[in-house]
């Protein structure tokens, strides 16, 4: 380390021989790591950059620049080169007849090329000027360092300038046309590309030939050459103004004329210039004119990935928001392989791109039709499962797009998409993956078999638990699909939210479990049907219509004792006989025949009883001229059907009857109307459903304790009341929301 100190002094002797022969032997000593901390110091710097000036000998030229060289990587060099007027002196040397001279100078420029302030000073000491007569020299590696360089320098707009006032680039372009010069073709285009970023210089290329140049060459010359050529068209085209330029050129012509070719760097180049240009109207305008559509459409099953993955990328961009373009990608002969290939790659990106396309094309309406039956559903949903986050976005938001027209819906539910979905939710950490798949489920529940199914695959416990999230953006789509989700599954609303309100109309298949507990999960009827017998409450289920009528020995009890009802009282009476007045305090319940043995105890039964329910409300209750009557003679039909009123709910025996019926179904799940003797919750259900179908208004509402209760608004004197119906002490009786009886009503 002191031999770096000893040295120090003699780089700035008075005498030639000792300056070369000290600055030798720092330069020797930079070569190893553990000294060129000292060699760094200001001082050592200082009297290396005197040492670049004209009266020097070569030799120390040489190890001068050799030793800067080695410690010019650390930005504290850099500064002190600029300093201490190094830059300057750099560039004298460029064009110096010593070849490891120019060698050391221009490796050390192109280190301080990557600093902003470098290239400006760089730029005011006229290295371009140096640089292009450099490019004259004998030798080829110099040739191919002077090309870096000047790529390097570029990079500041202040030089690509200079490059312009110089007529640079036409010195460069003639280059290009010489044969002889081939090995640095690559070199020269790389630099043309970046001078082509300024407007002002590509308007004058157009102008002096040089663009056609360029565009010839693109079409002529080797794979290596074309590569580079269409690199620089590709980076200059990301500017609008230029873009137009080079459209005004009918580069895309060229373009076209590429991607014909077989070399898969060039095509996947050429692929990306074309998706780079596509923000253009004109362009993709033209690009559609020619044939850009079908070579790309061709490419997408190239054996090539790189292939692959960019002509996808051009098909992406060049149809968002053009009718045409996607009219001509799904109008085109490989169409199918691009749907195959959507569901077969194992490439993120072009899974993504080609969703993408997809989800372009699912904007125009007229077109969505043609596209579910090219299977794209079944594509789409494969990609749900990707790990890739692009992916999974990319296919929420053309599937979210799709299932719009209902023909996708079907084809949907067809899928395991659904599933899929509600996996993401479960199984993703990523926000914005969380926030399209909520989005979509949101989107997707359109109707109530797309809401079953994703209950069936636990849609509504994860959307519950998402709904308390803090994940912003989340939790509200979150709020949003399950409220649609319970729109369309009144039975998943009322096991969750306790009420059903005078809009949701109960239909047959719907089904109350019970309130909903704390972990517990919403369960399908299937499983419920499946599960053995237990002492639990049973499931009761809303079933009035089948393929085929039950067999008379198989109907529940109101369809097998031969009694008609009197719909204003609710009393039963004999067919054919009055009713007597005893009969008319009290009736008796005759106990039900147990059913035979269920055929498909898979599903359940269908209910005769509920059937002939509606069937006698619709016919007597409807026509009543008044609400208030409709709502009185519903009540008391009822509870005449679940027992009558009620004074002790021990003496109606109801819970050793549902016993019964569970014990002669073999089965937890009881249909509605097979039960005789009901209590609130059973009535409620009831009344809900049969008011349903008359057409009037009622909510239904779960209470603690096996409580439920219906509640109706009636206008009087102008305004509206709230009622809840008494369906248990004095079946018909309307007790005012809020009063004392009503409070009774609801609790033990």
């Amino acid at each position: 380390m002191g031999t770096v100190k000893a040295a120090i002094p003699h780089l700035s002797s008075t005498d030639a021989a000792t300056r070369r022969s000290s600055v030798m032997l720092v330069n020797s000593l930079a070569q190893m790591e553990e000294s060129r901390p000292e060699i760094r110091e200001q001082e050592v710097v200082a009297a290396l950059i005197n040492l670049l000036k004209p009266e020097e000998g070569v030799m120390t030229h040489e190890h001068a620049t050799k030793c800067l060289l080695t410690i010019a990587d650390q930005y504290t060099t850099k500064s002190l080169i600029l300093e201490n007027g190094g830059i300057e002196l750099f560039v004298n040397l460029i064009t110096d007849p010593d070849p490891l001279v120019q060698q050391n100078t221009l490796e050390t420029i192109d280190l301080l090329a990557a600093d902003c302030q470098c290239r400006i000073s760089l730029n005011e000491a006229n290295v371009v000027t140096s640089l292009l007569e450099a490019l004259s020299c004998e030798y080829p590696t110099i040739q191919q360092l002077v090309l870096r360089v000047l790529y390097s320098v570029c990079q500041e707009e202040c030089v690509r300038t200079s490059v312009k006032e110089v007529n640079g680039l036409e010195a460069l372009l003639k280059m290009l046309t010489d044969e002889e010069l081939s090995d640095l073709h690559e070199g020269i285009v790389q630099v043309v590309g970046v001078c082509m970023l300024d407007t002002e210089q590509l308007d004058a290329m157009k102008d002096s030939g040089c663009l056609l140049t360029l565009a010839n060459y693109v079409t002529t010359t080797e794979p290596a050459g074309q590569l580079n050529a269409l690199r620089a068209i590709s980076t200059c085209s990301g500017k609008p103004e230029n873009c137009q330029i080079l459209h005004d050129h009918e580069i895309e012509t060229t373009i076209m004329t590429v991607l014909g070719g077989e070399h898969p760097g060039v095509l996947a180049q050429a692929c990306l210039t074309v998706s780079t240009m596509a923000a253009n109207p004109l362009v993709k305008e033209t690009f559609t004119k020619i044939g850009v559509i079908q070579a790309l459409m061709k490419l997408i099953a190239h054996e090539d990935q790189g292939v692959q993955e960019m002509s996808a990328l051009s098909l992406a961009n060049l149809s968002l928001g053009s009718k045409v373009v996607c009219l001509d990608i799904i109008q085109d002969e490989h169409m199918t392989q691009l749907v195959e290939v959507l569901e077969e790659s194992t490439s993120p990106r072009i899974l993504s791109y080609l969703a993408t396309v997809v989800f372009n094309i699912v904007k125009f309406e007229a077109l969505r039709e043609q596209l579910v039956s090219l299977n794209v559903i079944q594509s789409l949903s494969a990609c749900l499962t990707n790990p890739d986050t692009d992916v999974c976005i990319a296919a929420c938001k053309a599937l979210a797009a799709l299932v719009a027209d209902s023909s996708a819906r079907e084809e949907l539910l067809k899928t395991n998409a659904l599933g899929s979905l509600v996996s993401i939710l479960k199984e993703s950490s990523n926000k914005e993956v969380l926030r399209k798949a909520a989005w979509t489920i949101g989107i997707c529940v359109a109707n109530e078999d797309m809401a079953k199914e994703l209950n069936k695959n636990g849609a509504l416990r994860v959307l519950m638990d998402m709904c308390t999230n803090d994940i912003q953006g989340v939790s509200n789509l979150a709020v949003v699909a399950l409220e649609k989700l319970l729109h369309y599954d009144l039975a998943a609303k009322y096991w969750h939210m306790g009420t059903l309100s005078q809009t949701d109309v109960v239909k047959d298949g719907f089904y109350d479990t019970g309130a909903h507990k704390p972990g517990d999960d919403f369960k399908p009827i299937k499983f419920l049907l499946d599960r053995k017998v237990d002492n639990k409450r049973a499931v009761l289920y809303v079933s009035s219509i089948g393929a085929d009528p039950e067999p008379a020995d198989l109907k529940s009890e109101a369809s097998t004792t031969g009694s008609t009802t009197n719909v204003k009282t609710g009393r039963g009476t004999a067919k054919g006989k009055k009713p007597h007045k005893a009969e008319e305090k009290k009736e008796e319940i005759p106990e039900p025949e147990p059913p035979k043995e269920q055929k498909d105890p898979g599903k359940p039964r269908v209910d005769s009883s509920l059937r002939e329910y509606i069937e006698e409300v619709t016919t007597s209750i409807a026509p009543l001229p008044t609400q208030a009557e409709q709502i009185t003679a519903l009540s008391l039909y009822v509870s005449n059907q679940m027992g009558g009123p009620v004074t002790s709910i021990s003496a109606l025996s109801y819970d050793l009857h549902i016993a019964q019926i569970k014990a002669d179904l073999k089965t937890n799940v009881i249909p509605i109307g097979f039960i005789k003797r009901g209590i609130f919750y059973h009535r409620a259900l009831l009344f809900k459903v049969l008011a349903d179908r008359v057409g009037v208004p009622a909510s239904l509402v779960r209470g603690e304790y096996n409580r439920a209760w219906n509640e109706v608004t009636l206008v009087e004197g102008g305004k509206s009341k709230h009622y809840l119906v008494d369906l248990m002490w004095e079946p018909g009786q309307l007790l005012e929301v809020g009063s004392h009886g009503a409070g009774v009503y609801k609790k033990l």
